[in-house]
């Protein structure tokens, strides 16, 4: 009598269990893919969340082939005053290349250097935006005040290591942006050990010539990318 109570049960029981019998699980609807599937790859893609489908991972940097941080300071046009900047206005829908040059009020090659970037400014402007670095060595303390009569040559003794007025400095005056790198913050982040040093950013914001890692000088770097067009 209890062997056929027993047996009832099971007989009951069997189909709401789903798992009594020797018949395999119903795979039917499921959207993926089983032990026994053949020809058949049995993986499972993790999407990482962070990264967009076909999204291009930006490599940024300062060296070339590298893509520009975002550079903010203070910084002053010529006749102008102090102000903050940001690198971000030099690529907005700008077809121009950017030079930056790093330099020093008290460096003597700098100096001596500004005639050369006022003929570089003369032939390439149209081509290319100009912004000077400047910054201070560890013997000296250029003020923001000889900073800006070193590039709008004003009447202010103490350029070139205290040799010279600021309104002596060769050259005419220059008209582009300077940005004030007095601690040295971005200098060290362009891998640059003296002054005068250049790099060339090109209009993506991309670094296309970098000092460091060129044997050629600034001079021929942009005859060979750009067409002359001063006098």
């Amino acid at each position: 009598m209890r062997a056929g109570i027993f047996l009832a049960l099971l007989f009951v029981l069997a189909p709401l269990s789903g798992c009594l019998g020797p018949d395999e699980p119903d795979y039917s609807g499921f959207e993926g893919c089983t032990d026994d599937s053949v020809d058949e790859e049995c993986e499972i893609e993790i999407v990482d969340e962070n990264v967009t489908a076909n999204e291009t991972v930006v490599d940024i940097g300062t060296y070339e082939n590298q893509t520009l941080p975002l550079i903010q300071g203070q910084a002053r046009s010529m006749n102008g005053s102090w102000a903050n900047w940001s690198s971000d206005s030099l690529f907005n829908e700008s077809e121009k290349w950017v030079l930056i040059q790093f330099a020093a009020t008290d460096c003597g090659h700098c100096w001596n250097g500004a005639e050369l970037m006022s003929q570089l400014h003369e032939n390439y402007s149209d081509q290319v935006t100009f912004v000077s670095f400047i910054i201070n060595f560890s013997w000296s303390n250029s003020s923001l005040e000889e900073i800006a009569a070193f590039q709008d040559e004003a009447n202010l003794t103490g350029c070139n290591n205290d040799r010279n007025n600021c309104n002596e400095r060769p050259g005419s005056p220059h008209n582009w942006t300077y940005f004030d790198d007095r601690d040295l913050y971005w200098l060290a982040q362009f891998h640059m050990t003296g002054t005068p040093s250049y790099v060339l950013i090109q209009p993506d914001g991309v670094v296309g010539w970098h000092t460091k890692q060129r044997n050629e000088s600034i001079q021929d770097g942009m005859s060979n990318l750009f067409t002359t067009t001063g006098a």
